[in-house]
């Protein structure tokens, strides 16, 4: 029996062995860490997994993680609307594989520096994944911000050069930091000069309550 063939049938008899588990989750994350826990993880055995709960039991998992994550968003935005909002510039630069955050008026307060060759999103090239892994890189740092101000949620504001660069692009990633996100489009930003920037800076090395300052709603 082919790998491919093996696979299919591990995928098919885990999926109705678990059919209690997997119809009565509530969330993506529920089926996610059930394949997790009985090793059917891996991109080749995944992509099986999700076929077969479509084919066995109608749950898209595609489906499910959108409704969790808008659901989640909101939640997230209800708890921030009173909450301070802080505002970051982000950039991209697929020529050199650079990134860099800052705040509009405060490029000392800054985290920029080359992709790592790890990075998850960003693609060798690629404008659009490069400014992407830089906004999540944003968001990041706004759930460490929230996380130093101990409250539940914050409210971030993305500045981006970026014109396919849109909020939905990373509400997996606020919903994570529990921070509310908005994107806005500018021909003016500090990061994409800083971006060039030689050498780098990392997130620990800003003072955070600094990326607040003169930027609270």
């Amino acid at each position: 029996m082919s790998s491919t063939a093996h696979e299919w049938d591990t995928a098919a008899t885990a999926v109705a062995d678990h059919a209690d588990t997997l119809t009565t989750a509530h969330t993506h994350r529920e089926i996610r860490a059930w394949a997790e826990e009985h090793g059917l993880i891996s991109p080749s055995m995944w992509t099986k997994i999700r076929t077969e709960l479509r084919k066995q039991h109608d749950i898209d998992y595609d489906q499910l993680r959108a409704a969790t994550l808008r659901r989640e968003s909101s939640e997230v935005a209800a708890a921030a609307a009173d909450a301070p909002t802080v505002v970051l510039c982000v950039a991209g630069d697929a020529e050199i594989g650079t990134y860099a955050i800052c705040p509009p008026h405060n490029d000392h307060e800054s985290w920029y520096g080359t992709f790592h060759p790890k990075d998850k999103t960003y693609k060798a090239g690629d404008d659009q994944s490069a400014e992407l892994s830089a906004a999540q890189k944003a968001v990041f740092l706004a759930g460490k911000l929230r996380e130093h101000l101990d409250v539940p949620a914050l409210g971030v504001t993305i500045l981006t050069t970026h014109p396919d660069l849109a909020a939905e692009d990373i509400t997996a990633d606020a919903v994570r930091a529990r921070v509310a996100v908005t994107v806005e489009h500018v021909e003016e930003n500090p990061a994409v000069a800083l971006v060039r920037a030689p050498g780098y800076r990392q997130w620990r090395e800003i003072k955070l309550p600094n990326l607040l300052g003169g930027y609270t709603t």
